[in-house]
């Protein structure tokens, strides 16, 4: 319609007509506060160990509306057209994300199974400064969606390793942050203090979009999983850091 969708709920729940794919589990907070808002939620996770310790461990509810227990690009690629309205793409493992996920085609596909006024939002973590690797993403969403905003957890050291969320619609996107909606989610929580933060915390993207270089990554040529190897060492170290050596050893 030419307006700008706005992304805004509060303490709002909806009439259970909304669907949400959720690509990439995790500990499932994303998929549990969607399925609180009355969203229909689908969860797609390639490791069925994932999602028991989801279950038993982080309380993931074992109402959602679907769970496949497969591959993420083979899932997108057989769903429906037209199914949902938000897609949250986050697949992060290991230090790096998997490359077949970021793919022109992977992305058409997302934006196929959309809803037409349906937003992606892909979280990607990597170096706000890397303007290599943050043009060609660009250049892939853009292949599919008009409108590609993105945002950044952090914006204090633009060389370290941090979450950038990128927002992808047909229409821009117009998040609404309201003290309502900071009192609804709970302002001293982590997800209260990163929303209050998330639009001071926006990449400029035209500095970006526009490199000489930046084309769209494509199946047949996709660099990424080349291109994440500095980010995936930075974590392995980190990582390492933070749990004992008896923790690898055993686990």
């Amino acid at each position: 319609n030419g307006r700008p969708r706005k992304l805004s709920r509060g303490d709002l729940v909806g009439d259970g007509s909304e669907r949400a794919l959720q690509i990439g589990l995790g500990v499932g907070v994303s998929a549990r506060s969607l399925h609180r808002q009355n969203v229909r939620v689908d969860v797609v996770e390639i490791d069925p160990a994932v999602h028991e310790a989801a279950v038993r461990f982080f309380g993931l509810p074992k109402s959602l509306n679907a769970v496949h227990l497969m591959d993420g690009r083979r899932f997108i690629n057989e769903a429906p057209a037209g199914t949902y309205d938000y897609i949250v793409h986050d697949v992060f493992t290991g230090g790096s994300v998997p490359a077949a996920l970021f793919s022109q085609s992977a992305v058409g596909q997302l934006r196929r199974i959309l809803r037409p006024d349906g937003v992606l939002a892909m979280n990607y973590v990597g170096v706000p400064n890397d303007r290599r690797t943050l043009s060609h993403i660009v250049s892939t969403l853009r292949t599919a969606f008009p409108s590609v905003r993105c945002f950044a957890e952090v914006i204090e050291d633009l060389d370290a390793a941090v979450n950038m969320m990128f927002f992808a619609s047909a229409e821009p996107a117009d998040f609404e942050i309201t003290p309502d909606v900071l009192q609804a989610i709970g302002v001293d929580t982590i997800r209260g203090v990163m929303l209050s933060k998330m639009l001071d915390h926006e990449l400029d993207l035209a500095t970006v979009a526009d490199a000489p270089d930046a084309r769209p990554i494509t199946d047949d040529w996709n660099p990424l999983s080349a291109w994440q190897v500095p980010t995936a060492a930075k974590h392995w170290h980190t990582m390492r850091k933070l749990f004992p050596s008896k923790y690898w050893l055993n686990f």
